[in-house]
């Protein structure tokens, strides 16, 4: 039996698919859909075949080369598109409504959108295409493209009714003839058409540039082209202005061209500039007023010498080189206290920025931007639990005759608690962070009261900062462990609120009771001495802390406020104070 007689119904299931995949793969596309379509029944059996065998790379890159198509989408839609014109071509209105039906939404619409494109005799003349398609037909008109590839696909048009025609020379002498005139006068009035719609948009652009040209970010659309030197002036001052910006692991470095010795370099750019616009293509000048998108370029040059590179390359050696630094935390002058996450080294390497940096220039913009290549030194990160600490809860502030042996020793003290940090739960000892108190740990003979007696031992001054530390930590709301007041009431903090220390017996201690560490900072200034306590802002949970003492008895109570939004919430009872008399 020869091909072009088979009845494919007579065919078992994969018999047919075999069949359909032989025939799409050996014949011309219009040929083979002639021959698998002319006893298609309503269930669309042969054509669902079909489309389930273009998703086989053999057959759909053969019919793709065959049919000289872009990619494989395109030629899916093609075939969608053969298809509809076989049976048109053969009056199977029933076949077409029920293909219409089982294609998608989106299948329907680039079927629509060629067919529209192409003033194809479907979609002139066919009632069941323009049922289903008609509402796509103003979309595809907008967007209407002639090419290449299109005027390929008018060909085919023509060549696929002369094929259909020869088939039926026999039967239908008088009628083919006529219907390939017709077809041949479509054509031709499609292209006259577009013709003459595409001359109308080209001459709006005489003298002006066309879309999707442009100077360094300038879009020149529709510009004179006579205002060109202008513009160019415009953009070559603005350019000398701008600056280079070079980025690297420690941050951005921002030099101005004037400063880097750039001048901007215009040769020949409004030549090349006018020769491209004016000698386009008629389809290039219709494909860049239609697609409106960015097509060409053009830059400024950047002017220099191998020592102007080599002198910024330098001055970036001197700035980007740099050590790891590790996190922790950091004390600025003000005694302000912050988290420093720490930095990568780095260290620049110099050949390959420098190639970096003359590619840049010859592509010079207003602001140029370049990424140095170096090797990066991973910092050290150790302390990220103190990155929680922001804010300065409580400090305290006492006067002293910072002179002698006492002021030394406030001073040496002073500095030994300045950066202690407590850790959540940790508890604090004065002794063992200030002490011991002897000469082996640079104290000085000084004032003391010892047994009820003045005395001079070494490390006299020390409870001055014990109490002065001790005032803080109340208003800080951390918890006391243990305190002592002094014999003789001492001058510089509220009488029954002061702490005092003394070699291993006496210690002071609190605790940190919060969720989040303390850091401590402690300092001197002139004649006063200070301690300020910091942690996280949301230590207090929004309350503040008053420290008060009152005379009871012959002695003093001290007490704890706590005040929230304003108001007392609690006073809280913290020791009983008796002083000697001198």
């Amino acid at each position: 039996m020869k091909k072009e007689n088979m009845d494919i119904n007579l065919l078992d299931n994969n018999q047919k698919v075999n069949y359909v995949k032989n025939v799409l793969f050996n014949s011309d596309i219009n040929d083979a859909l002639d021959t698998l379509l002319k006893n298609e029944k309503k269930d669309l059996g042969v054509i669902k075949i079909i489309i389930d065998v273009l998703n086989e790379d053999l057959i759909i890159n053969r019919i793709k080369e065959q049919c000289n198509l872009s990619d494989k989408e395109s030629s899916k839609s093609f075939v969608y598109s053969r298809i509809i014109a076989t049976l048109a071509f053969y009056n199977k209105t029933v076949i077409l409504n029920s293909f219409f039906k089982f294609l998608s939404e989106e299948e329907r619409k680039k079927i629509s959108f060629y067919e529209y494109q192409n003033k194809t005799d479907v979609s002139i003349n066919n009632k069941t295409f323009n049922k289903y398609c008609s509402k796509y037909k103003e979309d595809a008109l907008k967007i209407l493209k002639l090419d290449d590839t299109e005027v390929l696909l008018l060909d085919e048009e023509k060549e696929r009714y002369n094929a259909l025609s020869s088939k039926k020379i026999k039967k239908q002498r008088t009628f083919i003839p006529a219907l390939i005139v017709l077809v041949v006068v479509m054509i031709l009035g499609t292209l006259g058409y577009k013709l003459y719609d595409y001359n109308k948009m080209i001459s709006k652009y005489n003298g002006l540039f066309y879309p999707g040209i442009y100077l360094n970010d300038i879009d020149l659309t529709g510009r004179k082209v006579s205002d060109l030197k202008n513009i160019i002036d415009e953009e070559k001052t603005r350019i000398q202005n701008g600056t280079m910006t070079v980025n690297n692991a420690n941050g951005d470095y921002k030099f101005t061209y004037e400063e880097i010795g750039i001048l901007v370099e215009d040769n020949n750019i409004e030549d090349d500039l006018t020769n491209y616009n004016n000698n386009l293509s008629f389809f290039k000048k219709v494909s860049m007023i239609k697609s409106n998108k960015k097509n060409k370029t053009f830059y400024m040059k950047a002017t220099y010498d191998e020592k102007t590179v080599d002198s910024l390359v330098k001055t970036l050696e001197e700035k980007l080189n740099t050590d790891a630094r590790n996190d922790g935390i950091v004390v600025d002058d003000n005694h302000n206290v912050y988290y420093d996450k720490g930095a990568n080294g780095f260290t620049l390497d110099v050949s390959k920025t420098k190639v970096k940096i003359e590619k840049a220039l010859a592509n010079l913009t207003e602001e140029t931007k370049v990424e140095a290549s170096g090797h990066v030194v991973k910092n050290e990160v150790k302390y990220e639990s103190l990155e929680s600490i922001n804010k300065k809860v409580s400090t305290y502030t006492t006067y002293f005759a910072n002179a002698g042996n006492r002021g030394h020793n406030i001073n040496l003290a002073s500095s030994r608690l300045n950066n202690t940090i407590l850790m959540p739960g940790e508890t604090f000892s004065y002794l063992k962070v200030i002490g011991p108190y002897g000469s082996s740990n640079g104290y000085l003979p000084a004032p003391i009261y010892l047994n009820g007696d003045t005395a001079t031992a070494n490390g006299g001054g020390v409870c001055q900062l014990a109490s002065t530390l001790y005032m803080a930590q109340l208003k800080a709301g951390l918890q006391t462990v243990s305190r002592r007041g002094h014999t003789f009431a001492p001058t510089y903090v509220p009488k029954g609120l002061d702490a005092t220390v003394y070699s291993t017996t006496t210690d002071f201690k609190f605790k940190n009771n919060y969720e989040y560490p303390v850091y401590i900072v402690s300092y001197v200034k002139g004649n006063y001495l200070t301690v300020d306590i910091w942690t996280n802002e949301n230590a207090l949970g929004g309350k503040t802390y008053e420290p008060y003492s009152v005379a009871s008895n012959g002695g003093w109570l001290a007490y704890l406020k706590t005040i929230e939004d304003g108001k007392v919430i609690e006073i809280k009872y913290l020791d009983r104070s008796v002083y000697k008399t001198h």
